[in-house]
C-alpha cells in the first residue's frame, strides 16, 4: 500500500470518527391534539387567547439546558425543541385545553405562530391566559426528572375591536395561581431509540406539567363564571 493511499484512508477514518452527531427534536405537544368535537376557533362562541408565555432567559434557545448538580447547567447542542420553548408551551396549552372541557363555548388559541401576542388571532378574544414559566428544570442523572414552576393568570380583555385583540394596558385579572411539579420522569415511548429514552422521558414529564396547568385553568374558568361576568366587560 502506498503512503498516499494509507494517508487517505487514515484521513477518511478520522473524518468518520469526528462526524457531527445527529440532531434530535422534541415537543411538549401531545399527539392527536385535535379536539374530539372537531371544533375550531372559527366555530367557537368565544376565543380564549393563550399567551404571551415568558420563560427564563437561559431557556430562550432551541437547545436543551440540563441541570447538573446543585448549581450547574449544561447546553446539549443536539437535543432541540421543535420551536421556541415559549411557543411550544403556548401551543401545548392550547392542545390540552381544546381536547378537554372548556366552559362557556370557549376555544383556546395561541395564533398560528404560538406567539400568544393576540395580534395573529382570527378575531378578538374576551379572555386571555398569561403564562410565566418560572422554573423549567430538566435532570438526567441520577435519573430523568423535572422540576417545574408555572404561574398563570386569567385576564379579561377589551371588547372594542378597534383596540386590537390584546391591549396590554386595558385588562383585568380574574384569577392567578402557580403550578409546581417536581417528580421523576415517566417511561419513554415504545419506539424511542435507546440513546434518546432519557430525553424522551424528560420531555414527557414537562408535557405532563403543561397538561396539569391546562386542567387548573379550565377548572378556574368553570369556577369563576359569575366572577368573570362582573369583572369582564359587559357582553363577555
Amino acid at each position: 500500500m502506498t503512503m498516499t493511499r494509507l494517508f487517505l484512508l487514515s484521513a477518511l477514518a478520522l473524518v468518520a470518527g469526528c462526524s457531527t452527531p445527529p440532531d434530535y427534536y422534541h415537543t411538549l405537544r401531545p399527539s392527536g391534539a385535535a379536539a374530539p368535537s372537531g371544533g375550531s376557533a372559527r366555530d367557537a362562541q368565544r376565543l380564549l387567547a393563550i399567551g404571551p408565555v415568558t420563560v427564563p432567559d437561559a431557556l430562550k434557545r432551541d437547545e436543551w439546558v440540563i441541570r447538573t448538580g446543585e448549581t450547574g447547567a449544561m447546553v446539549y447542542d443536539h437535543q432541540l425543541w421543535t420551536q421556541g420553548l415559549s411557543a411550544d408551551v403556548a401551543q401545548s396549552l392550547v392542545d390540552y385545553l381544546n381536547r378537554g372541557s372548556l366552559p362557556d363555548g370557549l376555544w383556546a388559541d395561541a395564533g398560528p405562530t404560538g406567539s400568544g401576542s393576540g395580534a395573529d388571532l382570527e378575531r378578538p378574544a374576551p379572555l386571555r391566559v398569561r403564562v410565566q414559566v418560572l422554573r423549567f428544570d430538566s435532570v438526567l442523572v441520577p435519573a430523568p426528572a423535572v422540576s417545574d414552576e408555572i404561574r398563570w393568570t386569567i385576564e379579561c380583555l377589551p371588547s372594542d375591536a378597534s383596540l386590537g385583540p390584546v391591549d396590554a394596558g386595558r385588562y383585568r385579572s380574574v384569577r392567578t395561581a402557580v403550578r409546581d411539579a417536581a417528580e421523576p420522569a415517566p417511561g419513554a415511548g415504545a419506539n424511542v431509540d435507546a440513546s434518546q429514552q432519557r430525553f424522551d422521558r424528560v420531555a414527557r414529564a414537562h408535557s405532563e406539567t403543561v397538561r396539569l396547568v391546562a386542567e387548573d385553568v379550565a377548572a378556574a374558568l368553570r369556577a369563576t363564571a359569575a366572577e368573570r361576568a362582573q369583572a369582564c366587560i359587559t357582553g363577555h
